[in-house]
């Protein structure tokens, strides 16, 4: 079996799952940069899937664990699409030449997008309806289109998509999306806005890929911790926020601000996901075998710990970026309104 993308947080999880799996003979992994973690059965490549030859090192497997993939938002859309899209359709026709049989892949939740009439849960059957304006949900739709594309034109082979929650917990890392967000790095709170929290563990996301490496599973699969937490449930477990709720087409201008301004921080098309609901149903991925090891609480805490003790100076000076957008668009508010009331009275 092949891991692309094994140098990443989810690849240094499954690596010791798969070399414990007596059924698994062989590992090869391939990433742009060295992993940390190796086993005893494990080959590296150091290798591109955007741009390098892949065929020759597929030769002989069977699984692709495709994790290889720019997971946040970032102000290069066209490096995401190169490396997701591109990479990914370059994976399946090395995959193609070498008779590989499956594919697994770590999708998100992202992509039935956060909508006002989403139901609460949203099933495997939902339609995918990505917000158009954030990057990473909309090339991850794109993503499984290029992967149940192939499958349909290999009818034997099998396609594993796992679309998961957003992904914490301590191994997870802090200089990702979802911990700048429950570390409060921006602190980001749309006013009058109640969505539902989910997560999924990143120990829970390596379970459910070493489950579907170990047998096929056709189709799509909802990833997550059992349930969700209302807002002020969730709210409870983070840190306390300094800066109010605010309207959410205000939170999206600063946003906007603090990119044009190049400052690290969140797409402003982060707006819509934290305003209406888009947690899912885990109960098909149950039924093939898996269970959630961990809880939304017990993740939402264990990301907050890990983010608030290491996350880097550039993330909360990024943070500060976008605070200062916010303030500025305020104030530029009030200097118009002041502007206006002077006018309307002269």
């Amino acid at each position: 079996m092949a891991i692309t993308g094994v140098s990443g947080v989810i690849g240094q999880r499954v690596l010791p799952l798969l070399d414990a799996d007596a059924e698994v003979d062989r590992i090869v992994g391939l990433d742009v940069r060295d992993p940390a973690r190796r086993a005893r059965r494990f080959e590296f490549h150091r290798v591109d899937v955007a741009s390098g030859e892949l065929k020759p090192l597929l030769e002989g497997v069977d699984v692709v664990v495709h994790l290889a993939a720019l997971p946040d938002a970032i102000t290069d859309e066209s490096l995401m699409g190169r490396v997701n899209v591109d990479g990914t359709r370059r994976v399946l026709e090395a995959a193609t030449s070498a008779g590989v049989g499956r594919v697994v892949r770590v999708s998100s939740a992202t992509v039935y997008g956060a909508w006002a009439n989403n139901p609460v849960p949203l099933t495997e059957d939902a339609p995918l309806r990505p917000n158009p304006r954030f990057a990473p949900a909309v090339v991850a739709a794109e993503v499984e289109r290029l992967l149940f594309d192939w499958h349909d034109q290999h009818a034997d082979g099998t396609v594993t998509v796992l679309r998961a929650a957003p992904i914490m917990g301590a191994a997870s890392g802090t200089d990702h999306l979802s911990a700048r967000l429950v570390a409060g790095r921006p602190a980001l709170r749309i006013r009058g806005a109640n969505p539902p929290v989910q997560v999924a563990h990143v120990d829970d996301v390596a379970a459910a890929v070493a489950l579907a490496v170990g047998r096929p599973l056709p189709g799509a699969y909802n990833l997550a911790c059992d349930g969700w937490l209302a807002p002020d449930a969730a709210l409870a477990l983070m840190p306390r926020r300094l800066v109010p709720a605010l309207p959410g087409g205000l939170v999206e201008r600063a946003l906007t601000r603090a990119r044009r301004l190049g400052l690290p921080g969140v797409s402003p098309g982060i707006v819509p996901y934290l305003t209406h609901p888009w947690v899912v149903a885990n109960d098909r991925l149950r039924a093939a075998g898996w269970s959630p090891a961990h809880t939304n609480e017990d993740t939402i805490l264990e990301t907050g710990d890990a983010a608030r003790s290491r996350l880097p100076l550039v993330i909360a000076a990024g943070a500060a970026g976008a605070a200062t957008a916010a303030v500025g668009v305020v104030a530029a508010r009030r200097r118009r309104d002041r502007s206006t009331r002077l006018r309307d009275h002269a």
